[in-house]
């Protein structure tokens, strides 16, 4: 077991981290994940089924639909998660969000090198 392994399983590191409810995901994770996919799901399926007369089923097909998608979601984010830092796939996404110029960027990375500018008088 090398020094990092050991690292990362410090009583404090596993402290200051949300535990693990479901798959890997914290209640904040979740709660993103079925927020997100019930904005999507609900009104989607309520049209689709409203067109046809079933306007009640398509609110129970558009929450069956949300427990399915939060299920899939959170089997990726584990397999995001393996192995990995606190909150590496945020940072991951934030990168790529910064990529796409979709947010702007606040990390540095480009490789130079740097100086303090401090000079001796």
């Amino acid at each position: 077991m090398d020094f990092q392994q050991e690292n990362n399983d410090l009583l404090p590191v596993r402290l200051n981290a949300e535990p693990s409810i479901f798959r890997g995901c914290s209640l904040s994770e979740l709660m993103l994940l079925v927020t997100m996919d019930g904005i999507v799901m609900v009104p989607d399926s309520v049209i689709v089924y409203g067109l046809f007369g079933y306007l009640m089923m398509g609110v129970g097909i558009g929450l069956l639909l949300v427990i399915a998608w939060v299920v899939i979601c959170a089997t990726v984010l584990q397999k995001l998660k393996c192995d990995r830092l606190l909150r590496y796939y945020q940072l991951r996404l934030r990168l790529w969000l910064e990529d796409l110029r979709l947010l702007r960027s606040t990390f540095i990375r480009k490789s130079q090198i740097w100086d303090i500018d401090r000079r001796l008088k």
